[in-house]
């Protein structure tokens, strides 16, 4: 075996045990086994480190591809793991690092920056969130940085948790299943924060919902979600997300 392949193999074993340790630290968050400061610190490691590591297998994969294959096909197969790529160093630095302002300030006590004037923020919030809202199905990626830049100043805003973890979820349905999982450990948990933020907004309980059963099989604690969120009467466009999706949960529940 080739140096390369051996090393494209350690770093297959190694985004292994980082995946089943994400799904290790999801079951035992869920049953209580582990305090949630332990589990946010843990999962955002977990999650920069599966992140990075997935994108060196997918530089070597892609690589080899061309060597092995120079033809137009060769190229189709390129593009689509530049969109892969370019998932995973989302997760890298939006999930992360663009949270971690939050986890900082909340382990030393200290104001972020921007905090000492409150109408200021609300200010700057305001105008970045309307750009976000305007941009989030005409382009994902510019509206996660923006919602990412709302939460660096302002970590509690209930809307950007919820909107960026809901488009990491979309945009994730296109990759695979290693990708699928950052982005379930990442979107549960800040849909999760912002329903301890603000449980009566239907908007996060609706999209957890339909994460926890698109991303993680999960009809039962889908269904939950979803009957809250139909209870606190979400606004249309989001109403249609789960319009669509609760006869599908319905039926895995009948099985």
């Amino acid at each position: 075996m080739s140096n390369s392949s051996e090393s494209l193999a350690e770093l297959q074993e190694q985004r292994d045990f980082l995946l089943n340790s994400l799904r290790d630290l999801e079951r035992e968050h869920k049953f209580g086994d582990i305090d949630d400061q332990d589990y946010e610190s843990l999962r955002k490691e977990y999650v920069s480190r599966a992140a990075s590591v997935i994108k060196q297998i997918e530089k070597a994969t892609t690589q080899s591809q061309f060597v092995a294959d120079a033809s137009v096909a060769a190229i189709d197969v390129s593009n689509k793991r530049n969109l892969r790529r370019t998932l995973v160093t989302l997760f890298i630095v939006l999930v992360v690092a663009g949270s971690s302002g939050w986890f900082v300030a909340q382990q030393s006590g200290q104001r972020l920056a921007g905090d000492s004037l409150a109408g200021s923020i609300e200010d700057s919030t305001a105008s970045i969130l309307s750009r976000a809202r305007a941009t989030n199905f005409v382009d994902p990626k510019v509206a996660i940085e923006l919602y990412t830049q709302v939460l660096e100043v302002d970590p509690d805003n209930v809307e950007a948790l919820t909107y960026r973890a809901w488009l990491l979820v979309l945009i994730s349905r296109s990759a695979g299943d290693e990708v699928k999982q950052l982005a379930f450990a990442s979107a549960s948990s800040d849909l999760g924060r912002a329903i301890a933020l603000d449980s009566n907004y239907p908007d996060a309980h609706c999209f957890l919902g339909i994460t926890l059963f698109r991303l993680n099989d999960d009809a039962k604690g889908a269904k939950e979600q979803l009957t809250i969120c139909a209870d606190k009467n979400p606004p249309a466009e989001v109403k249609s997300f789960v319009d669509a999706i609760i006869a599908e949960v319905d039926a895995a529940l009948d099985k």
